[in-house]
């Protein structure tokens, strides 16, 4: 896991804080007047002890509100009598977890529990099996006219999957189908109106999850879009998940748009030197469900963990006003370092990324969430073991304005605008104990369907 230490100065180092037990025992430093005529009594020493929880530790306001502007520089940038500017502003909500204390975790690469496939099958699939491909791995079912591929018949499974076949018609232009396309899409609207036309809320999606996944889990976003075709509108609705650790979320990161880890692909440095991937990648777990008109479209499980007790002793954490001035302090620099650390952006949903350029001409950010919750880090270079760690991510879209687009390849000057507008990629990763920041994406983004992973391989 690469760490760029951020040094604050007399950090705490005068709170005296100790830490006894899971519970988190917190024995105040407090300067008493001097009785000369008495000893202390039992009583005052049971005052010395106060019982703080994680939310009392951290002392985060319920919203992280900020805005921030100035003229950024580089010796890296091109125009230098021209500044970048930056903006950042925030009204985020800060999630802190409600227990009274966090502690290190064990952490391993695990398959999908035996009865999941069945109960996925059961709950969506109503057992209409029409065909299945000769090595068994793949199956097809009909559900009220529709189509649905199921892979996750096999053992060991460490990816579960089902999903409507033709459901990446719904975002794709008509005049980009062919006229066999434009009618099964037709066709596939009426069966999804035929099947009952109404919405699947948060709360349905959670007992979803509650009555197929083992483990705790809660919903970290949702999104809605409509769909129209002819005279008809229908909603879709997405839902992210992401699992829950006594009560701690393991932050979710949306995978199919993060990099690959840095030293898990060959990589070329800066002598032009080849190297070999020095470690295989390891996504972090996925669970996400997508409805049309209240039919499932698709339901995916991926690279499950197991979690285990590495300690049962409290973790110190710092306050929120100190991480968050290294976040103010550490972003602003972050959009000027070299390639590899700058943001990842995203063009709506598609597998598109970009970086702004230290010649960005504006670059404006907001922070949408704000969550302390576990990060998964390797053990080594293994890419089955590892720890979950308590880290700060700010999440958010960012927008900027560039002098030369992207997809131009000659030499004229023109403005392109990029942004990112999913939540599913922190902004900037703190850990929660030290301060320093853990750089999640690495080295630009990889080549085909983004298998994702996250910088963690040193």
């Amino acid at each position: 896991m690469k760490k760029i230490k951020i040094f604050v100065g007399a950090l705490l180092c005068m709170n005296l804080f100790t830490i006894s037990g899971c519970d988190k025992v917190v024995h105040s430093a407090v300067v008493e007047e001097k009785d000369k005529t008495a000893a202390k009594t039992e009583e005052n020493k049971e005052k010395e002890t106060v019982q703080k929880t994680v939310t009392e530790q951290v002392q985060a306001p319920e919203t992280y509100q900020t805005t921030i502007q100035s003229d950024l520089r580089s010796a890296e940038r091109t125009d230098q009598e021209n500044p970048m500017k930056f903006t950042l502003t925030a009204d985020a909500p800060i999630e802190v977890p409600d227990v009274d204390a966090i502690c290190l975790k064990n952490v391993k690469k695990a398959t999908i529990s035996e009865e999941e496939p069945q109960k996925v099958l059961d709950t969506f699939a109503q057992g209409q099996l029409r065909k299945q491909n000769n090595d068994g791995l793949v199956e097809t079912y009909e559900v009220n006219g529709l189509t649905y591929q199921y892979t996750g018949t096999f053992q060991n499974l460490e990816e579960l999957s089902l999903w409507e076949k033709y459901s990446a018609f719904d975002d794709v232009k008509e005049e980009n189908l062919s006229q066999d396309e434009k009618e099964q899409r037709a066709e596939r609207f009426q069966n999804y109106i035929k099947a009952g036309n109404q919405n699947v809320t948060e709360e349905d999606a959670e007992n979803y999850v509650k009555n197929i996944v083992s483990g705790e889990w809660r919903l970290f976003d949702s999104a809605s879009k409509e769909l129209t075709e002819e005279n008809s509108t229908l909603e879709k609705d997405t839902f992210f998940f992401e699992r829950m650790v006594n009560g701690v979320p393991v932050n979710y990161i949306r995978n199919s748009y993060l990099p690959y880890d840095e030293l898990s692909r060959p990589w070329i440095d800066e002598d032009d030197n080849f190297h070999e991937a020095q470690c295989d990648g390891w996504d972090n777990e996925s669970l996400t469900m997508i409805f049309c008109s209240g039919t499932l479209q698709s339901f995916q499980h991926s690279d499950p963990i197991e979690v285990s007790d590495a300690s049962d002793e409290a973790l110190f954490l710092l306050p929120f006003d100190e991480i968050k001035d290294i976040f103010e302090k550490t972003i602003t620099l972050q959009i000027m370092t070299e390639q590899e650390n700058r943001l990842l952006a995203v063009d709506g949903t598609s597998f598109f990324a970009r970086y702004p350029s230290i010649d960005a001409l504006t670059v404006e950010m907001t922070i949408t969430k704000v969550q302390l919750g576990y990060m998964r880090v390797r053990e080594g270079n293994s890419n089955t073991e590892g720890s979950l760690i308590p880290v700060w991510d700010f999440y958010g879209t960012w927008n900027s304005q560039e002098p030369v687009a992207y997809t131009d390849s000659g030499d004229e000057m023109v403005i392109d605008s990029v942004t990112m507008d999913r939540i599913g990629v922190p902004l900037l990763t703190i850990d929660a104990q030290d301060g320093s920041i853990v750089q999640r994406v690495q080295n630009g983004p990889s080549s085909g369907t983004f298998p994702g992973g996250v910088g963690e391989c040193e």
